[in-house]
């Protein structure tokens, strides 16, 4: 799935990577699996908001 992207679990972060070791493919592959997280992580923020709302239309 994802060659470059590593997860640091127990800080919840994404590390670094040294961009200078890779190569121009590497490069685009990289900027890829980026772009797909980005979507991703987009998808979870509506996924929430559309809870708040839900939830708020209970609470007022």
């Amino acid at each position: 799935m994802t060659d470059f992207i590593e997860i640091n679990d127990k800080e919840k972060t994404i590390k670094s990577l040294n961009l200078e070791d890779l190569s121009l493919e590497n490069l685009k592959q990289y900027i890829n699996e980026l772009k797909e997280e980005i979507e991703r992580v987009k998808a979870e923020i509506s996924l929430k908001k559309k809870s708040i709302n839900e939830a708020e239309k209970y609470f007022k």
